[in-house]
């Protein structure tokens, strides 16, 4: 009918500016990435993080109310340990990606493909996308690729202040950042300063719950999009330098998918 094609289209068109928030994403993988530093299995990995509304999904529905938290499960061994099960891994993902057998100076540990669920307040999943995960390891720093489909990236909230260095890889726009990080007790025994606050707000600061103390450390993250896929190369801490960074992610853009 006329009149459900106009609504469907409507809707579309007002929506189709509002995208998940990136920093969700970022602050999931910065909470991975903290666990699996500390060899712990991940049962459940939840961060809290601003709200961003919920775009139209793929089933034309409208979802109500802000997303408040992305939800996963994994082990920290991942779904399998063999770089050859590549293949399987994608067709489980629905998406091909370039995944080199060495990231930089890391080798390849593990991968695993999970459903990212994005839920709002009142726990209802709004909508959940695939997130191909790779993790690599040398000596002290354990990084990670993280791949998923484009059109589930947002607009950018992080400030520019976190910005290290931006280059051009074969044409495509890469940035690499760092951002402090503050892990904190869940049960709100330890508080961050009003400065901490203000500095989140802004996207200069992640803050994370789930550990049994404070933590200071140091998010790092080198992205770009590609094949319209958003690939982020992340590792918290670590002994890797930004040239690093940017061979690694040199390493993944010269890798055939």
């Amino acid at each position: 009918m006329k009149f459900d094609r106009y609504m469907k289209e409507s809707l579309q068109e007002m929506t189709q500016d509002i995208t998940p928030n990136p920093m969700l994403r970022a602050r999931v993988m910065n909470a991975v990435q903290t666990d699996r530093t500390k060899s712990r299995p991940r049962r459940m990995r939840f961060v809290l993080a601003a709200a961003a509304m919920v775009c139209v999904l793929a089933t034309g529905a409208l979802a109500a109310g802000p997303i408040v938290g992305l939800y996963s499960s994994s082990t920290s061994t991942g779904d399998t340990q063999k770089l050859s099960d590549e293949g399987k891994m994608e067709k489980q993902a629905g998406f091909s990606i370039r995944l080199p057998e060495t990231l930089g100076g890391a080798a390849f540990d593990n991968m695993s493909v999970s459903p990212i669920e994005a839920r709002d307040a009142d726990d209802n999943t709004a909508y959940t996308y695939q997130e191909f995960f790779a993790m690599y390891l040398d000596g002290d720093t354990a990084p990670y690729l993280s791949v998923f489909e484009k059109k589930y990236e947002g607009p950018e909230v992080l400030s520019d202040k976190t910005i290290i260095d931006t280059r051009e890889i074969d044409g495509i726009t890469v940035t690499y950042r760092t951002i402090p990080t503050i892990f904190l007790p869940p049960d709100n025994s330890i508080q961050p300063t009003e400065t901490e606050r203000a500095e989140e707000a802004r996207g200069e600061r992640f803050i994370s719950y789930g550990t049994d103390k404070r933590i200071d450390g140091l998010y790092h993250s080198i992205s770009w999009e590609q094949d319209d896929l958003s690939y982020t190369i992340g590792c918290n801490d670590g002994s890797w330098e930004t040239e690093d960074f940017f061979a690694a992610a040199e390493a993944v853009i010269h890798t055939a998918p």
